[in-house]
């Protein structure tokens, strides 16, 4: 089980900071090619979960609270963290830290 959740978060980190490298460059062409491979785990669809949460309305949505998603880490459930660009930043820089500030 800790083994998946290192993949998972492992996969989260290089979509998400694909995705935003992509986007910060005005490229939403790569933006698409790059998110490719976070949508085989995520969909950008509302209560559409597949191995990983659904990533619609991410933004300023508290971490670990899609209500139809049971598979959250208690760390990421018990994480003080909202989603924004900052957060997402930091998720991104390391995980674990990001889930164990409170």
């Amino acid at each position: 089980m800790k083994g998946t959740a290192i993949l998972a978060l492992a996969v989260f980190a290089i979509c998400a900071f694909g995705v935003g490298e992509a986007f910060s460059q005005g490229n939403s062409a790569k933006g698409q090619r790059v998110f490719g491979t976070c949508a085989a785990c995520h969909s950008l669809q509302p209560d559409q979960n597949m191995t990983g949460p659904s990533l619609a309305d991410l933004w300023n949505r508290k971490a670990g609270s899609v209500a139809s998603f049971s598979r959250y880490s208690s760390a990421l459930k018990s994480a003080d963290i909202v989603w924004n660009d900052k957060t997402l930043d930091d998720w991104i820089a390391d995980p674990p830290a990001c889930c164990a500030r409170k």
